[in-house]
């Protein structure tokens, strides 16, 4: 017996001890034949079977690679010079958080901004057609020449030590470090790095404020875009700081400690926390000379000496009023130079009724272009001087600056214009107040955000919904009234709105097409608007004039809800008349929506259109104010 069949006996007996079935081994047959396989054929099965699982276990690993790199995070990095637009030789602007199109420059070892970001960054920057460049603070406006090295403010003349603006291929340039003295923006600066192709980086950020801080909860991907396959700008260390911008679904967009402004998952962000930022330079605080009260104004439109001999008539049954506004003041050139209908018995008159008179300047002159006014810093000085000058002689407690003419092109000279005339008012203790379109208006470069910061209020024109010249419908609808406080307070504190409503409406004829070319002559005024079957002209009414022309021709005015005013229409000459109703239930309404938004009072245009029934409706929305 061969060495291993006494091998499996042994085996046997102890199979048998344990009782348990005999098992041949798998290389002998029944017959006792010997069965072994060959030498090295004996592992061909359990080789192939390893083969296989490597092999599914290769597919598996490969299918995972494959499904994370569809499905997982984006592994590659930014393509620098294609994110900034620009290679490491430059340096890319950032304003508050956003990339500008310019960039800065490098003179003498400072760093330059072009006028335009400058302005972008504050738009106090002002560059005078004289070639000055101006910043008006809160009670002094600083004054630069070009390639100069000093600058002068208040009657005084300062060295700053460097060049502090220069001019080159008809780009004004302005040094961060006098931008940082006295606008109190906060300029913060990256390097280049020139084997990453990375440029330099400037951030510009507003004044001091509130602002929201995070830390990094560990090290993760800050990507272009607010998306997993965005390629990576940067990683954040853990723990790192990262300031906050905003947020967009999962992600938020942050600006990092190496100068970086990306996108990060928000689940990776602890710490959160507001901080408050103050500019390091001390800088004058802006002020208000405002009334303690809510604002109850009325404009008097006054056209000669003698209107102002009239003022107890206009004020006979009125109640609720705390200011006056008087049209006294108009510009007649482009030098500065303006009429005045002001009065000293007006004014006490006024006063001894406890009213407030806030002077009104216009620029309704047909021989004024802004432009050429408010571009002139001499004009803008005569202006201001003779305007403050008839405030301190007449006893006027406020200027009311109404101009309605001012283009785009000289929105940046009128904002000029309003910061030094609130210099000259607030060192005086006059309040400003300024008379603004409704925002939805189109008019946005009147810049009501900049007007909020710098005048003690800001009168929105609530009405000429539909004017002289346009479609007819009504003057001033309830929603269009509401409207524009709404849209005020995105860009102006509620202390400082005031919604002006008007006392006067627009009668509306409309004459078949046919008639209107026969009868053209009654139309010669300009007014007029041909449009579809009908000619339309309008004339503006008040609130007595127009109830009784509907009452004259029979009409009982039906309330109109969604407008919040009655409306009614009448037959004459060939013509239809159309009315919609200004009376004391739809003033009602809107001085209601000032109450409800909380905001600084309320305006009426004008005195002497208005019905007798309105003022116990003021006068008890008035006791409601806080």
């Amino acid at each position: 017996m061969t060495k291993l069949r006494r091998t499996y006996e042994k085996r046997a007996v102890r199979t048998h001890r344990d009782q348990r079935p005999e098992r041949l081994p798998e290389w002998e047959g029944s017959r006792g034949q010997d069965r072994r396989r060959p030498a090295g054929r004996r592992n061909r099965r359990p080789r192939a079977g390893a083969l296989l699982l490597l092999f599914l276990l290769t597919a598996a690993i490969a299918g995972g690679f494959l499904l994370y790199r569809r499905l997982g995070p984006g592994t590659a990095w930014a393509d620098y010079a294609g994110v900034y637009g620009a290679g490491a030789e430059a340096t890319v602007v950032f304003c508050n958080g956003i990339q500008t199109e310019g960039a800065a420059v490098m003179k003498n070892g400072r760093m330059y901004l072009p006028e335009g970001l400058a302005a972008g960054a504050d738009s106090k920057w002002y560059h005078s057609d004289e070639g000055l460049l101006l910043y008006s603070l809160a009670d002094e406006t600083v004054a630069v020449s070009p390639s100069s090295h000093t600058y002068t403010a208040g009657g005084k003349t300062t060295d700053a030590g460097y060049e502090i603006c220069y001019e080159e291929n008809g780009v004004f340039y302005i040094s961060t470090d006098f931008m940082s003295s006295f606008s109190g923006i906060r300029i913060t600066s990256f390097p280049a790095d020139e084997k990453k192709n990375l440029p330099a980086r400037l951030f510009l950020d507003g004044g001091g404020g509130r602002y929201e801080q995070a830390e990094a909860s560990g090290k993760t991907e800050v990507r272009v875009l607010a998306g997993k396959k965005s390629p990576i700008l940067t990683r954040t260390k853990k723990d790192g700081a990262l300031f906050i911008m905003d947020s967009v679904d999962d992600w938020t967009r942050v600006r990092t400690e190496d100068g970086f402004v990306g996108y990060m998952k928000t689940k990776y962000l602890k710490n959160r926390q507001e901080y408050e930022w103050k500019p390091e330079a001390e800088l004058p605080a802006y002020t208000s000379v405002r009334l303690p009260g809510t604002v109850c104004l009325a404009w008097h439109q006054v056209f000669s000496q003698e209107d102002n001999g009239r003022l107890s008539e206009y004020l006979e049954g009125t109640a609720g009023l705390n200011v006056l506004s008087p049209t006294w003041f108009s510009v007649t050139d482009n030098q500065g130079n303006f009429s005045s209908l002001a009065d000293q018995a007006y004014v006490e008159q006024a006063h001894a009724r406890g009213l407030e008179v806030w002077g009104l300047v216009d620029d309704f002159d047909v021989n004024v272009d802004d432009l050429l006014l408010l571009s002139s810093t001499e004009a803008r000085e005569r202006l201001i001087g003779g305007l403050i000058k008839a405030a301190s002689d007449y006893g006027l407690d406020g200027i009311n600056v109404d101009f309605e003419s001012v283009r785009a092109d000289s929105a940046p000279h009128f904002l000029q214009f309003i910061r030094e005339l609130s210099i000259a008012c607030r060192r005086d203790g006059l309040v400003l107040s300024v008379d603004n379109f409704v925002p939805a208006g189109g008019r946005a470069w009147y810049n009501l955000r900049e007007q909020g910061q710098v005048a003690d209020y800001v009168i929105i024109m609530g009405y000429d919904e539909h004017y002289k010249g346009c479609c007819a419908g009504t003057n001033a609808s309830i929603g269009f009234s509401e409207q524009g406080i709404v849209s005020t307070l995105d860009y102006v504190p509620a202390e400082k709105v005031i919604n002006a409503l008007p006392f006067f409406m627009r009668v509306w004829q409309e004459t078949p097409e046919a008639r209107a070319e026969a009868d053209a002559e009654i139309y010669d005024d300009g007014g007029s608007v041909y449009e579809g079957r009908y000619a339309r002209d309008s004339r503006a009414v008040g609130m007595d004039a127009a109830a009784e022309l509907l009452s004259e021709h029979g009409v009982t005015p039906l309330w109109q809800e969604e407008l919040g005013q009655y409306y009614g229409q009448y037959e004459e000459d060939g013509s239809t008349w159309r009315i919609w109703l200004g009376d004391a239930a739809s003033i009602k309404l809107k001085l209601e929506k000032v109450a409800e938004h909380r905001i600084a009072g309320a305006a009426f245009w004008k005195l002497g259109l208005e019905s007798a029934d309105v003022w116990p409706v003021v006068t008890e929305w008035k006791e409601k104010m806080p």
